[in-house]
């Protein structure tokens, strides 16, 4: 072989290398990329879920607080019904924020559960309001919100990849029509 094809076949050989080595480190870069990119959506969508859950649990405390004054559920704390009403349209607007953060970032069917959990809420707040409304409706309802709380929080978990298992049922142990604390 001459010199001159030794030389050819050395540079080729060089530059292959570097065509390799480029490529690997493109596509090593590409994919940590990739997973930083998952990482931080599964980041926003973990606190997009955790707040929209405590914006829709406020309502269901004031609810339930609210039958409480109302004579409808037991509780330690129950709270005037005006004083509650101002406070359940500034949790309905905090609830409607970040309700968009879900709407953008969640999974459809993650989307499904919370649309019939604040549902389920809402059917707390006609209970709550309405005149003559009976202790076994609204603690039938509250049970009903705890379920869809539960529903949404399960299809949160596996959203983001949570495998510990199962969300417990809830068992309403200390919730009765009449003594015991609010749940």
């Amino acid at each position: 072989m001459s010199v001159i094809a030794q030389q050819i076949l050395t540079i080729a050989s060089v530059l292959v290398g570097a065509l390799a080595s480029f490529m690997a480190t493109s596509l090593t870069e590409h994919a940590r990329w990739k997973r930083l990119q998952l990482a931080r959506w599964d980041e926003k969508r973990l606190a997009a879920y955790a707040d929209y859950s405590n914006a829709v649990k406020t309502s269901v405390r004031l609810c339930y607080r609210m039958a409480a004054a109302r004579n409808l559920v037991p509780t330690s704390h129950p709270i005037e019904i005006p004083m509650a009403l101002n406070a359940l349209a500034e949790a309905e607007s905090e609830r409607t924020a970040k309700w968009e953060t879900v709407l953008l970032l969640g999974e459809p069917a993650t989307i499904m559960a919370a649309r019939k959990w604040h549902e389920a809420v809402w059917q707390l707040e006609v209970l709550v309001q309405a005149d003559g409304t009976e202790a076994a409706s609204f603690i039938d309802a509250y049970k009903e919100s705890v379920r869809r709380r539960n529903v949404f929080h399960g299809y949160a978990r596996s959203d983001l990849g949570v495998t510990s298992g199962e969300i417990p049922a809830p068992t309403f142990g200390s919730l009765r029509l009449t003594g015991g604390g609010a749940p």
